[in-house]
C-alpha cells in the first residue's frame, strides 16, 4: 500500500512538472531565441571571463546571485545559443519554483490537484509575460514568490528546512525585498513546538543576516527608496488594465477574501491559517514592490502568484459547504482566472522584438571574419543592443 502511494506521487509530481515545463515554454517560444534588455547580455559575458566569485558582485547595486548563478549555467555554452539557454535555464528554474509551490501546498492540503494548481498559479501568472518570462535578470522575483509561501506554511518549514534555508540565502542575496516576506515567520514564534521555533529562528537569521548584507552594500536609504530615480509612482492617463490590474488586484483580492471568511463558515476552515498569513504576506509585499519598484510589471509577479494561491485554497475551504452551486461556483472561478491568463499568455513585444539572438551572432562572425579585432553590436529586445569583441563571437 505504502509503495502504491509512492509510486502515485511521484507518477503525479512527474507529470505536473511536465504540464509546467510544457507551459512555461509554451509562453517563452517566441521569446526563446532572445535576451531582454533588463538586464540584457550582462551577466554572462562575465560569466564566462570571471571565476564563480563574480556571483557576489552587485548588480547594478544589490547583490544579484540567483540571476548570476544562472549565468554560469548559460555560459557553458557556445555564444551562438546564449539566448535558447538562458531561456532554458530560466524557464526550468521556473518549473523548479512551481514545483517547490506544489510541494508547500501539498503539506497543507494532501490535495494533489490543488497543489497543482497552486504551482500552476505561478507559472502563468499574466505580468510575467511582459518582461519576466525566461529573462534571466528576473528570476528574483518568482524566487521570492515561492520562498514567501513557504514562510506562510508550518508544516514546509519543518519537512523541508534546508531546501528552505538555501533558497532564502539565495533571496535574500538577490533583493532586499525578502525581510517583508518574513512577517508570517514571527507568528510561528508563539507556537508550542519547540523544533518548529527553532526552525524559524534559523530562517529569520538567514533573512536579517542577507538584509543587513544588502544594506551594508547599498545604504539604508536606497535599500527603502529602491529605484525611485527611475521608477513610476503616479498613474497616467490610459495605463490600461495591465497596469491597474497589477497594481491593485492582489492586495484588494485578498482583502476581500480575508473579510468574506471572517464573516461565513470558512473563517475556521482547514486552510485558514495558511490564507490568512498568505493575505498579510501579499499586501506588504505589494506595498513593498511599490515603493521600490514603483508601477513595474516585474513587482507584480510575486504579489499576483500569492494571491491567486490564496485564491486556490479560498475555493477549496469554500466549495464543500455548498451543495448544488458548486459546479457553478468553480465554473465561474475557471472563467475568472483564464481571461487574463489567455489575454496575456504569449511573452510580450519587450521580449520579442528585434532579430533573433542566433541571426545576428551569425552575421557579426561574417563580420569578424573580415576583422578579428572588432567590436559588434548584438541586438536585445527590443531596442538595445550590447558590445561584443570578435574574441568572444570566435570563440563560440
Amino acid at each position: 500500500m505504502i509503495l502504491k502511494y509512492f509510486v502515485a506521487s511521484r507518477l503525479w509530481l512527474s507529470l505536473t512538472g511536465f504540464i509546467y515545463a510544457f507551459v512555461i515554454v509554451a509562453r517563452d517560444w517566441r521569446a526563446i531565441d532572445r535576451i531582454g534588455a533588463d538586464t540584457g547580455y550582462t551577466y554572462v559575458p562575465e560569466a564566462v571571463n570571471n571565476n564563480l566569485l563574480v556571483i557576489f558582485k552587485p548588480f547594478p547595486e544589490y547583490f544579484e546571485i540567483s540571476g548570476r548563478a544562472a549565468a554560469e549555467l548559460v555560459a557553458v555554452f557556445p555564444i551562438r545559443y546564449h539566448a535558447i539557454a538562458s531561456s532554458t535555464v530560466v524557464n526550468f528554474i521556473w518549473v523548479g519554483l512551481g514545483l517547490l509551490i506544489y510541494s508547500i501546498i501539498f503539506q497543507e492540503t494532501q490535495d494533489r490537484f490543488v497543489s497543482s494548481l497552486a504551482g500552476l498559479a505561478l507559472i502563468v501568472t499574466p505580468h510575467a509575460s511582459e518582461s519576466s518570462i525566461g529573462n534571466i535578470g528576473m528570476i528574483k522575483f518568482p524566487l521570492t514568490a515561492a520562498i514567501a509561501l513557504a514562510y506562510c506554511s508550518s508544516r514546509a518549514i519543518l519537512k523541508y528546512p534546508k531546501p528552505i534555508a538555501v533558497i532564502s540565502f539565495i533571496a535574500g542575496l538577490s533583493q532586499p525585498i525578502l525581510v517583508v516576506a518574513s512577517i508570517p515567520l514571527f507568528g510561528f514564534l508563539r507556537s508550542k513546538n519547540n523544533l518548529l521555533r527553532k526552525k524559524v529562528i534559523y530562517l529569520l537569521a538567514i533573512v536579517y543576516g542577507t538584509f543587513v548584507i544588502q544594506i551594508f552594500k547599498v545604504g539604508l536609504d536606497k535599500s527603502i527608496e529602491g529605484r525611485s530615480g527611475s521608477s513610476v509612482k503616479t498613474l497616467w492617463p490610459g495605463m490600461g488594465l495591465f497596469w491597474y490590474s497589477g497594481l491593485f488586484f492582489p492586495s484588494l483580492f485578498v482583502a476581500f477574501l480575508f473579510l468574506f471568511g471572517r464573516i461565513t463558515s470558512i473563517r475556521n476552515g482547514k486552510y485558514s491559517q495558511i490564507r490568512n498569513s498568505l493575505c498579510i504576506s501579499t499586501i506588504v509585499l505589494t506595498v513593498t514592490c511599490f515603493v521600490m519598484g514603483g508601477i513595474a510589471d516585474r513587482y507584480f509577479v510575486a504579489p499576483m502568484t500569492l494571491s491567486w494561491i490564496c485564491g486556490i485554497l479560498f475555493m477549496a475551504d469554500f466549495i464543500p459547504c455548498l451543495k448544488k452551486y458548486k459546479l457553478m461556483m468553480v465554473a465561474i472561478a475557471f472563467t475568472f482566472a483564464m481571461v487574463p491568463v489567455v489575454k496575456w499568455f504569449e511573452a510580450g513585444w519587450y521580449l520579442t522584438s528585434g532579430p533573433t539572438w542566433t541571426s545576428q551572432v551569425d552575421k557579426a562572425s561574417e563580420i569578424c571574419d573580415e576583422n578579428p579585432t572588432a567590436i559588434v553590436e548584438l541586438r536585445v529586445s527590443p531596442s538595445g543592443y550590447s558590445e561584443v569583441s570578435c574574441s568572444q563571437i570566435k570563440d563560440k
